[in-house]
């Protein structure tokens, strides 16, 4: 099971996606992977999760640094 820290994270990037209009095929597709994994990662019920590298890739196509993934913005939280 994705820790609450681990889920804040995935919905952050998917968040990030549907703000520059990639769907998980597209994104799949840029970090190298299956689009079943890429639901695997996104869905709360499997255990699939980013890599560190998958996430550098991620901040940098998006434009975002990545520390600013790390960070948890309590109202995002509270959403």
């Amino acid at each position: 099971m994705k820790s609450e820290y681990q889920l804040l994270i995935i919905d952050k990037i998917r968040r990030l996606r549907h703000e520059h209009d990639y769907s998980q095929l597209k994104l799949a597709s840029l970090l190298g992977i299956s689009a079943g994994q890429m639901g695997n990662i996104e869905s709360p019920m499997r255990a699939h999760k980013y890599t560190l590298s998958q996430l550098s890739v991620v901040c940098e196509e998006f434009g975002m640094p990545i520390e600013k993934l790390f960070l948890i913005d309590i109202k995002m939280k509270t959403k």
